[in-house]
């Protein structure tokens, strides 16, 4: 067993080592309080686990407090505008990942790239986008995360000079999926997460926006989470004119791929039980409840709101032709896919290929489901966006 610390230890640490104090307004203490709190008492962490826990929130924290420091030193980052942001949604393992490295490939979209979303400040400029030095520190980063669990670049693969989720901007509220689904076992923190206000986490990343596009490197901006699907209240009340992107694939797939991440990153690897049984049996019932919320919010909200903001597609259509999927996207939001876009997104096919990395084996008896119990959860939601079954390979 590691040595136990305390949240305020960690916001102490954040301190001594930026010199600055202030983490800005809008919650995020309550989040960090609630996950070292039920983390230390529910997840049962080893050396390990304590570790990455404290090593996760430390990271967060110091960009954190830079960021709130650079908006306070140049205040104008405030006038910055964001205009019609593209958000790609829908359950996790629906091809959001390659839909979002798609949309990075048009000139005209600003991605969110996986070195600045925790190394914000300074602002990129445009000049040293692509050679700025938090790309290659980014890059080791991951290609050694990799080495340590080779499996997992067949499961979730983001190369360190690509774009991201929003989850990396969201997790410094402390309030994300990432970390309230991730690999620490705490149910208790799941539904702390599922019952906050995330109203704090998107002004947040508002703020982070601003603030990354004030170097000069501007665009309209693409950026994507599954878990946006808990928020839209919340991502719609900073970013009214948003536009949003929604996957949908047989649940069947989805629910065991959802699960097949954190087990690949040997989420029982970081316990004292070990016990991979029952971090099956954790995650099979946390990615049912998860998913099955997850529709259900976004279902109530549009029948609240209507479907006007939305475009949907699904799996099986961007599969078979990706760059018609987007093209009836841009069309559905009136926007055109350029020549020059739509090159670079077939260049980016071609190079990467389904499947380079390997494949994501699983089977539904291994993680104890069964494709009724799925079908049964997820009857409406199949129902109302007629989401066609898949086969397993």
């Amino acid at each position: 067993m590691g040595e136990l610390f305390t949240s305020q230890e960690l916001v102490d640490g954040a301190i001594r080592e930026t010199g600055l104090d202030d983490f800005g307004e809008g919650a995020w203490r309550d989040g960090l309080d609630a996950m070292v709190e039920l983390c230390l008492a529910e997840a049962d962490l080893n050396l390990a686990g304590l570790g990455i826990l404290k090593g996760w929130s430390h990271r967060r924290l110091l960009n954190r407090l830079r960021v709130v420091d650079w908006v306070k030193r140049h205040p104008e980052v405030r006038d910055e505008r964001i205009e019609r942001p593209l958000f790609v949604l829908g359950m996790l393992r629906t091809g959001t990942t390659i839909l979002c490295e798609l949309l990075a490939r048009d000139p005209a979209n600003r991605p969110l790239m996986k070195w600045e979303g925790l190394e914000s400040v300074p602002p990129p400029r445009p000049d040293s986008f692509t050679t700025d030095p938090r790309i290659a520190q980014m890059v080791e980063t991951v290609e050694f995360q990799m080495s340590m669990v080779p499996e997992l670049r067949a499961v979730h693969y983001e190369p360190g000079d690509g774009p991201t989720e929003c989850v990396a901007l969201l997790t410094q509220a402390f309030r994300a999926q990432d970390l309230a689904c991730g690999i620490f076992q705490s149910r208790g923190f799941a539904d702390w997460y599922r019952a906050c206000d995330l109203r704090p986490a998107y002004d947040y990343h508002h703020l982070s926006l601003q603030l990354l596009q004030s170097g000069g490197v501007r665009g309209r901006w693409s950026l994507k989470a599954p878990g946006h699907m808990h928020a839209l209240d919340a991502l719609l009340a900073v970013y009214p004119d948003a536009r949003l992107i929604v996957t949908h694939r047989d649940p069947v797939k989805v629910v065991p791929s959802s699960m097949s991440l954190p087990l690949t990153a040997r989420a029982d690897s970081l316990t004292n039980h070990a016990d991979m049984e029952r971090t099956i049996a954790y995650y099979r019932e946390l990615w049912m409840d998860e998913l099955s919320l997850m529709t259900d919010r976004m279902m109530a909200f549009r029948d609240r709101e209507g479907d006007a903001r939305f475009y949907d597609f699904q799996f099986r259509d961007f599969v078979t032709d990706p760059i018609a999927s987007i093209r009836a996207a841009y069309a559905h939001f009136g926007d055109t896919l350029s020549d020059e876009a739509e090159a670079a997104m077939r260049a980016h096919l071609s190079s990467h290929p389904r499947g380079q990395h390997g494949r994501n084996a699983y089977t539904l008896e291994g993680y104890g489901l069964t494709r009724g119990a799925i079908r049964e959860r997820f009857a409406r939601y199949v129902e109302r966006f007629d989401v066609p079954e898949e086969e397993f390979e």
